[in-house]
């Protein structure tokens, strides 16, 4: 194969996922499939296995040896195969492998009603290649990093009272400079005067309350940089982290689309819904030649959420690989968030020799494979992304498989 290049492959994907092991065996980071749905007429794997289940399972076997150790692997999946799904993948990828199950809000636009429930979500069911070593869980995946000042209460009601002593200078106060001599809170009990001068404790000064940190605690957080918030007389008293301080956010499981509560990437990028993937594809194509792509901004979120905790850094060099690849919109999602934050990502797509329906509109353009139009697709996608950032590699090789 040729390494180190986008490719887009022609073929049978399980046919090329064998081949794809001479070069890429643990070596793929990311998998995002959406395979074709047991729904009956439209499931192109019909006439050549008897269930839905002979045909997924052979493909995840090898799958799993493409994925490196920190690997992942999310497939989308809607109602009704999600717990055949399920219950395959725990064979291939192990039970304690199992990430989660997102939730993933495709739509906002309600038509005519449906008796008792409307569907208005799929799934997206995600795996580990490993995500248990030396009995600690790996952190695999990170929304966002906040690396911007952060409090929290020292009080526990849960915990014993205990004596806190706090050294000048580590508290701010948002009250009066003065002399304070109690509190107006019966939770805590002052066991000296504190002098306030200028929104600082001028002397050391203690406290007695039930603090979910001991003494000892306390001053080894003042060590690191950690400073205390004291907000009223109550002396209701936070920690402060430092700057240098950060926490990770995990992923929701559910993915919002809403506008008034999207879920938003670390680019400040909101997830949209399968409408406005439609509309996208069809003002890139000219013309509407898939019913239900993917949207950009769902992939595009899905492998911003790659993360490495040896590094602590969100890696942005690693390859992708969609053997279901329809309408090519992983290749579009990897070359966009390439031009975010300069990234190397590399895609490798694969997807079935398939004619288009016959009075499809793409039948009627033209189209002679479902291939040709992802090959356009993604073309169109890396000129349009390089407008935005002229030095993204938008070149791919295309193989027939």
């Amino acid at each position: 194969m040729l390494k180190d290049n986008n490719l887009y492959i022609e073929g049978d994907n399980l046919e090329v996922l064998k081949s794809l092991k001479k070069d890429y065996q643990n070596k793929i980071r990311m998998i995002y499939i959406d395979p074709p749905y047991n729904t009956g007429n439209d499931f192109v794997y019909n006439d050549t296995f008897k269930n839905w289940s002979e045909m997924i399972s052979p493909r995840l076997e090898l799958a799993k040896d493409l994925l490196t150790d920190n690997g992942v692997i999310f497939i989308s999946i809607g109602e009704e195969e999600v717990d055949t799904l399920k219950g395959i993948c725990n064979k291939v990828f192990g039970k304690e492998n199992f990430i989660t199950k997102f939730i993933y809000e495709k739509t906002q636009h309600f038509g005519r009603q449906k008796l008792n429930t409307y569907s208005n979500a799929e799934y997206i069911l995600c795996y580990a290649r490993e995500l248990i070593k030396n009995g600690k869980i790996k952190e695999l995946l990170v929304e966002r990093i906040n690396t911007k000042l952060l409090d929290a209460p020292l009080y526990n009601a849960s915990n014993k009272i205990s004596e806190i002593n706090f050294p000048s200078g580590s508290v701010k106060f948002n009250i009066k400079d003065g002399i304070y001599k109690e509190t107006k809170s019966k939770e805590y009990k002052l066991l000296q005067n504190v002098i306030v001068e200028n929104g600082k404790n001028k002397n050391n000064f203690s406290l007695k309350f039930r603090s979910r940190w001991s003494a000892k605690t306390v001053l080894d957080e003042i060590e690191k940089g950690t400073t205390f918030w004291v907000k009223t007389e109550s002396f209701a008293i936070r920690a402060v982290y430092n700057g240098e301080r950060s926490t990770k956010i995990a992923p929701k499981q559910i993915i919002f689309t809403n506008p008034k509560n999207p879920t938003v990437s670390r680019f400040g990028e909101r997830v949209t819904t399968s409408e406005t993937a439609t509309k996208e594809l069809e003002q890139l194509l000219g013309g509407k030649y898939f019913n239900y792509p993917k949207a950009i901004s769902l992939i595009s979120y899905l492998i911003s959420l790659i993360y490495d905790e040896k590094t602590g850094t969100f890696p942005n060099d690693f390859t992708i690989l969609d053997f279901f690849s329809g309408s090519g919109t992983t290749a579009h999602a990897c070359m966009h968030l390439n031009s975010l934050d300069r990234g190397s990502r590399k895609f490798i797509l694969v997807q079935k020799p398939e004619l288009p329906a016959k009075n499809s509109p793409a039948f009627k353009k033209g189209y002679k494979s479902i291939c040709e139009i992802g090959i356009e697709r993604i073309t169109k996608a890396g000129k349009e992304v390089k407008k935005t950032n002229p030095k993204v590699d938008t070149k791919f090789k295309c193989i027939s498989y």
